[in-house]
């Protein structure tokens, strides 16, 4: 994969679009990124990244602050990356999410990320994805990379550089699970591991049912429970309940003979005692009955007179009813006739003449009863007329107001554009004294940086001063004992150093307090670090003057109070913008509703004229049909109140007439009727031979009494049948005269029973017993039968599951996916080597540590370093910081060659290296140069972000990237020319 032009805008701390072409750099084949600290040489690979995987390394989980705060408002964030992978070019674009200014109104809405992917056919760029998901799922088999992959084979960003050579094993372990993707051996540990588990708690699950069962059976037995679960065991307790169960079978079939034996002789007293009562309740009821003979015998006589008389009764009760109508009506005559007065002769004739006379009247009274409708409709047509004059005046006069309504709007819309018109202005000044006010901030944190960096350059000053006070003392004395340290040397018969002698008469003694060239050389060694520490705070100082000269220049010379102020009356006159030009735009609405309110004035006044035209022909139409109604029903009083009072008091006087007209008919039909009655009465007496009417009355009986008198009589006649024949039957007469033993038979078959049902209880829960036991020895076999499997599968599943997650005869006490990594980090190891070797002239190797951990921790993925010049292996930690780098530069490089292999033997064109170039002297740095300088070879382009002056110098291909008076950052190529 090659990087060929990457343009960014709006991202990080680049405002405006920087475009930077690649292929020139990669003819140099190794180039530098520089630029001031803070300045944004990172932010190139934060871009690199962001356009690949959509995250950035050093803004994981906020996407919103790639956006760049100098970034004009309402200006876009994007990057856009061309590469060649696969033999194919591609062109990614991607946004991240951000706050943009609302298009309409004020405040902010929130701008969705957005990604597209075109691919070059030769001619033209063709669209290949235009969503994030899809643009991530087409670079996929792209890249063949994944993002964690990405920042340790190509992109070795900043904080990541050293985070592989120092992580804990765990760490390392997710470092590598995500590079290599070993999650599956994770799965399989988990999956081998969770079936033993499943084995094992289905068979202490069924190894606990069959306890429980034995438990059960021991108990329903009532028998020691045996130490292990056998099927035997259980089979024969169960033939032993079997057996018990048979035995009180018999038993019971015993105990039932004894019952029906003794219920057979209880039911034979019963029936004897019950014979004896019927003969002794016979016997006595005949006594009663005979008492009570006479008054039956009077009843008799009763009822044959009531019956005697039956013949002669309707005639009377039909004489007595004709007798009672006669005099009805005659209270009906004089009830009749008394309102008529005694003047009327025939009130019949005197009826009909009032008839024709109703007959007139009723369409007077019709008109009479629609007066009030008519006088209604009279009020509501002069109202209707009314209303429709009010409703022509009001929309006259609505018509009328409208010019000075149309005007005043015209004014106020007139005066709101003229606000309105300053609402850009106001907004741009906004946003350039929001800058200035942001410029302050940073001048204030420049200021404090800057004095920091004086007071510690002062103090770095100050211990170089101090050290080389040190070294210059120890120099002194070492010279002050220079011929004591000689004459320590000094040998009989060999030669002074300094004058040759083989004789040496009088060697001065050497002084203990003279240093030595160990402490001379750790004193220079302190003076050198001491230099490099005040040079170090020196640049930083310089740095920070820098940060603080461009921040004042940014302010314009602007106070704080000034600019708080000037943001308060910016923002003051954007509010008033925009709410004159809300005001604008309801003005506007409000003369458009004007002008159409105009047009339906005009019709709807032409609608009310026609409509008052209208209800005053109504109104007066309707006053005229109730005048004439009106005096109509005058004219039909004659002295009543109403046509309905004078109709009232007619029909009144007609309907008296026709209830005397009745009376009388009424009163002949009954005199008729009343005389035929009497004769039918006399004939009836006379044939039945009785005296009178009042004797037949007396004799006569109403039917419902005369049935209860019969039915009394018939009620002792059966009684006295029903106890005669009780005493003739011959069960009853032949009855013994000695009691019956019913309480003694009784009590004997109660007792059989209560014997019958205590060995059938006894027999029902020997049954039960018994088929408990079967059900339990059956199920304690088929848990014996079914766990035979599992045990065999968990023989081998569990002795499995304890090698592969680090335990049982696993000697090395590794899990099995820490095994596969090992045997990756042995080929990362191998491959670092290669380089480490060079770059620290055969002194130190990586090795492997495989060793178990430390109380239990997860093992096999350790890192330690063989020191040549001991023998011996040392922590990681134990290196200094320029062999810490050296050594996470190899491990790096090969990582990136082994994770490039294993992602299919992805072809790395290019790679870019963010760390730790500062802190390394002058011949690591040549060496670690040297190594990345090796890289090249096959067309590799390696990029280099450092502020080091010397690789300036040896690497005259790069970017810098400088800060501009506003803040922002730009980025400028150097390419050396060509000779």
């Amino acid at each position: 994969m090659r990087i060929e032009r990457l343009r960014i805008v709006g991202f990080g701390p680049f405002a405006d679009e920087q475009e930077i072409d690649f292929a020139p750099l990669d003819e140099a084949g190794l180039f530098l990124i520089t630029g001031r600290t803070g300045s944004g040489k990172s932010s190139i690979l934060d871009a690199i990244c962001f356009a690949l995987y959509g995250t950035a390394p050093r803004y994981d989980g906020a996407q919103a602050r790639l956006r760049s705060d100098y970034a004009e408002v309402g200006a876009p964030t994007a990057v856009t990356l061309e590469l060649v992978a696969g033999g194919e070019r591609w062109r990614v674009t991607r946004s991240p999410e951000y706050e943009r200014p609302k298009q309409r109104g004020s405040g902010t809405t929130r701008e969705p990320q957005a990604a597209t992917l075109e691919r070059w056919d030769g001619a033209d760029w063709v669209g290949v994805a235009a969503r994030p998901v899809d643009v991530a799922e087409h670079l996929g088999p792209i890249l063949q990379l994944t993002r964690e992959q990405f920042l340790q084979v190509i992109l070795l960003a900043q904080g990541r550089f050293q985070e592989f050579l120092r992580a804990r094993t765990d760490e390392r372990l997710g470092l590598l699970r995500a590079l290599f993707g070993t999650e599956r051996f994770q799965r399989f540990e988990a999956e081998v591991a969770e079936r033993a588990k499943a084995l094992e708690q289905a068979l202490a699950a069924a190894s606990a049912t069959m306890r429980a069962d034995v438990v059960r059976l021991a108990a329903l037995a009532e028998e020691e429970v045996p130490e292990r679960d056998e099927p035997a065991w259980a089979a024969a307790v169960a033939g032993r309940l079997e057996d018990g169960a048979t035995a009180i079978a018999q038993q019971a079939e015993a105990a039932r003979a004894a019952h029906a034996a003794a219920d057979r002789a209880a039911a034979e007293a019963v029936a004897v005692a019950d014979r004896q009562r019927r003969r002794s309740e016979s016997r006595a009821a005949l006594e009663r009955l005979e008492a009570r003979r006479p008054e039956v015998d009077g009843l008799r006589t009763r009822i044959a007179a009531a019956v005697a008389v039956l013949p002669v009764l309707p005639a009377v009760e039909a004489a007595d009813r004709t007798a009672a109508e006669v005099l009805a009506a005659d209270r009906a005559v004089a009830a009749a006739r008394g309102p008529l007065g005694a003047d009327v002769d025939d009130p019949a004739r005197e009826g009909a003449a009032l008839d024709g006379v109703l007959g007139a009247l009723e369409e007077r009274l019709e008109e009479e009863r629609a007066l009030p409708r008519l006088e209604a409709e009279a009020c509501a047509a002069e109202r209707d007329r009314a209303d429709a004059a009010v409703a022509l005046s009001a929309l006259t006069d609505e018509s009328a107001s409208l010019p000075g309504r149309r005007a005043a709007l015209q004014e106020q819309r007139l005066a709101a554009e003229t606000v309105a018109a300053g609402g850009p202005a106001a907004e741009a000044e906004l946003v350039r004294l929001r800058r200035v006010a942001d410029a302050l901030d940073r001048q204030d944190r420049a200021r404090a940086a800057s004095s920091a960096a004086d007071a510690a350059q002062e103090r770095a000053l100050g211990l170089e001063q101090e050290a080389v006070a040190r070294t210059r003392a120890l120099l002194a004395a070492r010279l002050a004992g220079a011929a004591g340290l000689l004459a320590a040397d000094l040998r009989p018969g060999e030669p002074c150093p300094v004058c040759g002698s083989a004789e040496h008469p009088a060697p001065i003694s050497a002084d203990a307090a003279t240093p030595d060239d160990a402490a001379v050389a750790a004193a220079e060694q302190e003076q050198a670090r001491a230099a490099e520490g005040r040079a170090a705070a020196a640049a930083e100082a310089a740095a920070a003057r820098a940060a603080l000269a461009a921040a004042e220049a940014a302010t314009g010379g602007a106070t704080r109070e000034e600019t708080r102020a000037a943001l308060d009356a910016a923002a003051a006159a954007v509010r008033a913008a925009g709410d004159a030009a809300a005001r604008r735009d309801a003005a506007a609405a409000e003369l458009v509703l004007l002008e159409s309110r105009a047009a339906e004035l005009d019709r709807a006044v032409d609608a009310a004229r026609t409509a008052l035209e209208q209800r005053a022909a109504a109104a007066t139409a309707a006053r005229g049909l109730l005048d004439g109604a009106r005096a109509r029903v005058v004219a039909a009083l004659q002295g009543a109140a109403s046509v309905a009072a004078r109709a009232a008091a007619l029909r009144a006087r007609r309907d008296a007439l026709r209830a005397a007209e009745e009376a009388d008919r009424r009163r002949a039909a009954a005199g008729a009727a009343a005389a035929d009655a009497a004769a039918r009465l006399e004939r009836a007496l006379a044939d039945a031979g009785i005296e009178d009417a009042a004797a037949a009355r007396t004799a006569a009986l109403p039917a419902a009494v005369r049935a209860a008198l019969e039915q009394r009589v018939r009620g002792w006649e059966t009684e006295r049948d029903g106890a005669t024949a009780q005493l003739a039957d011959r069960d009853v007469a032949g009855a013994p005269d000695e009691p019956a033993d019913v309480i003694g038979t009784a009590a004997a078959k109660r007792a059989a029973l209560d014997r019958r049902d205590a060995t059938a209880d006894r027999l029902a829960a020997a049954r039960a017993r018994a088929a408990s036991a079967a059900e339990l020895a059956a199920a304690i076999e088929r848990v014996e039968t079914s766990t035979a499997e599992d045990r065999a599968r968990l023989e081998v599943v569990g002795p499995l599951a304890e090698v592969v997650r680090g335990g049982g005869t696993n000697a090395l006490r590794m899990r099995l996916e820490s095994y596969v990594l090992a045997a990756r980090l042995e080929q990362i190891v191998a491959a670092a080597n290669v380089r480490l070797t060079a770059m620290t002239d055969g002194r130190f190797t990586l090795q492997h540590d495989d060793g178990p951990a430390y109380r239990g921790a997860r093992s096999g993925l350790g890192l330690e370093v063989l020191d040549e010049h001991t023998g011996r292996p040392r922590p990681v930690a134990s290196l200094s910081g320029g062999e810490t780098f050296l050594a996470s530069l190899a491990l790096a490089l090969g990582l990136a060659e082994v994770v490039s292999a294993e992602a299919g033997g992805v072809r790395l064109d290019t790679l870019f290296v963010d760390e730790g170039f500062g802190s390394l002297d002058r011949r690591t740095l040549d060496t670690a140069m040297e190594t990345l300088d090796s890289l090249r070879a096959g067309g590799r382009t390696v990029g280099l972000i450092s502020h080091v002056e010397a690789m300036q110098e040896d690497i005259p291909a790069g970017l810098h990237v400088e800060r501009l008076p506003d803040g922002s950052s730009a980025v400028r190529s150097r390419v050396p020319t060509r000779v």
